[in-house]
């Protein structure tokens, strides 16, 4: 037995002795005012006085609940147990302006130098996430992979100089064109955005093919304004000039002002958000509207740790507490024993309850933290081994994107009669996701078919489980036949992802894509001969499998019911 705060252990026998102290004064007094006021015994069978025992026994247990209500925050561990580790994790890019105009010092200090730090501010924000560096001026080019190191992101930020580009000018669509390209193997979509800093001064380019790409790619642009309204005095290319200000051809020194209307535009058409770098109040709300981008799993381990038992002395701690209470009332007439019995029996039942591993991992999923509330799931499955447990790990691993291991999850929980059916169906969504991982392995998709139709076979009328059965089919029938899956990126319709909803309106991470068979041929057609009873069934479903396998798809009209996961 070890403790994590094995501090609070001499401080709370300090407060219980202390208690002791306190409650034996006060119980002196008590009795020392009662004997002044009159005949003790005459007074108690005239009125509700506890009789001396029993508040002294009442006392002791409230004593003995204060140092197991201590003994639980020392949080005691016993044994291990086996924790997932997950760390979760945007992909941002930052874009900095290099340009001439950056050296100019309207507020302050150079523009550069500010960006810099409103951009460390903002990325400091998130430190779970990945970051990559661009660095443009009339070109632009990565000069930081993607990395969740944030001591070379400092590096490379401290180091970042006009002098890292040939080019002076500012185009901000070869920086956006740039990151675009940066993209194209990292990070999945809806999970990654762009954070630039620049004064927006950019006459060159083609900002609204830019534009126009982000939005295909759903790539949210998150814009830093860096200057001066008013603005100053571009400095010289370098220090051995002979005048200290940049001139044009006629001679006149110029000046460079923040132009906010280019970064502003970026970010409303791509769905993300502008802050000019002096208003604190639009950085803060800059930061806040970047985790509106979902997180994604970046990495995943294994790791041994110490398993707390804090929840047996918090439990009896509050059992003793209630009935110490109850005990109370009941002497002076408020309660019945009987009654008294059954309260406390019901008050551990609740707080037990409340502290299941099924409420605590549920109330964590539908807050979106998925990889905590498989770490409960995980953690009460070493315990108990139940079928809901099962089930809602299950549900969980498919946020997390971990597929088979979902797959494993729901296999589990199918064994149990009341939970087989929604297990089935969501092994199904589970097999043709990692069916998407491995393109051309046929035997993810046949094991969707088989667990989809033995769902229809429990449940006749699920419209989703008919509707992703068309799916898994489709994709089977294209997989033999060398054709593409009409997944993510091909036209797929995708599920909802709401923990209790089977809809398939919505979210595109969250369930199977459904992709549903369709169509009627008429009833014309060339006489033949007469087909026997088992030639006409195999005839049929023939065609209802070509059907399945060869129609248009639709979205489905069901409104939300089920207990489904997504």
């Amino acid at each position: 037995m070890s403790f994590a705060y094995p501090w609070l252990l001499p401080l709370g026998l300090l407060a219980v002795v202390l208690t002791t102290w306190l409650l034996r004064r006060a119980e002196g007094a008590r009795r020392a005012a009662l004997a002044a006021f009159g005949e003790v015994e005459v007074l108690r069978r005239s009125s509700t006085l506890v009789p001396p025992g029993q508040a002294r026994t009442a006392a002791r247990v409230r004593i003995a609940a204060l140092g197991l209500g201590l003994l639980a925050l020392a949080r005691p561990q016993l044994g291990e147990r086996e924790s997932e580790m997950v760390r979760t994790g945007r992909d941002v890019l930052l874009l900095l302006d290099l340009s001439r105009s950056m050296g100019v010092s309207d507020i302050g200090e150079t523009r550069l130098a500010v960006a810099k730090e409103h951009a460390w501010e903002v990325l400091s924000a998130y430190p779970s996430d990945r970051v990559g560096l661009v660095v443009f001026g009339g070109s632009a080019f990565l000069q930081m992979p993607f990395t969740s190191d944030r001591a070379s992101l400092r590096l490379f930020l401290d180091s970042a100089s006009p002098d890292d580009l040939g080019d002076p000018a500012t185009d901000i669509s070869a920086a956006l064109l740039t990151a675009l390209s940066a993209f194209e193997h990292e990070g999945e979509e809806g999970r990654r955005a762009v954070l630039i800093a620049s004064d927006g001064e950019s006459g060159e380019g083609d900002l609204k093919a830019a534009i126009e790409a982000l939005r295909d790619e759903d790539l949210p642009v998150f814009a830093i304004g860096v200057g001066t309204t008013g603005g100053g005095p571009v400095p010289a290319d370098s220090s051995e000039a002979p005048e200290p200000y940049h001139r044009d051809h006629l001679g006149r020194v110029i000046v460079s002002r923040l132009e906010e209307d280019e970064l502003k535009t970026v970010a409303a058409a791509t769905g993300g958000a502008y802050a000019r770098g002096d208003r604190p109040e639009e950085l803060r709300a800059l930061v806040a509207a970047l985790a509106r981008v979902q997180p994604r799993v970046l990495a995943a381990r294994k790791a041994r740790e110490l398993a707390d038992r804090y929840q047996w002395p918090l439990a009896l701690m509050v059992v003793l507490l209630v009935w110490a209470e109850l005990s109370s009332r009941a002497q002076r007439g408020i309660l019945p024993a009987q009654t008294r019995s059954l309260a406390a029996l019901g008050m551990t039942g609740l707080f037990l309850l409340s502290c299941s591993p099924v409420h605590r991992g549920e109330r964590l999923y539908h807050e979106a933290r998925y990889p905590e509330a498989y770490d409960v799931f995980h953690r009460g499955l070493e315990r108990d081994s139940s079928a809901r447990l099962a089930f809602d790990a299950g549900a969980a691993l498919y946020r997390l994107e971990r597929y088979d291991e979902a797959v494993a999850a729901f296999r589990r929980a199918a064994r149990t009669p009341e939970l087989r059916q929604p297990s089935l169906y969501n092994l199904g969504n589970a097999l043709v996701r990692a069916a998407e991982e491995r393109p051309g392995e046929a035997a993810p998709l046949l094991d969707a078919v088989g667990a989809y139709e033995e769902a229809l076979r429990l449940a006749p009328a699920d419209a989703g489980a008919r509707w992703n059965l068309e799916v898994a089919l489709r994709r089977l029938g294209d997989d033999r036949t060398g054709g593409g899956s009409p997944g993510r990126g091909r036209n797929a319709d995708y599920g909802r992802g709401d923990n209790n909803v089977p809809g398939y309106e919505g979210n595109p991470d969250a369930a199977v894509g459904a992709m549903a068979g369709g169509g009627y041929g008429s009833a014309e057609g060339e006489s033949a001969e007469e087909l026997t009873v088992d030639e006409a069934r195999r005839l049929l479903e023939a065609v209802e499998r070509q059907q399945l396998t060869a129609h248009e798809g639709r979205r489905s009209s069901r409104g939300p019911t089920g207990d489904r996961d997504w």
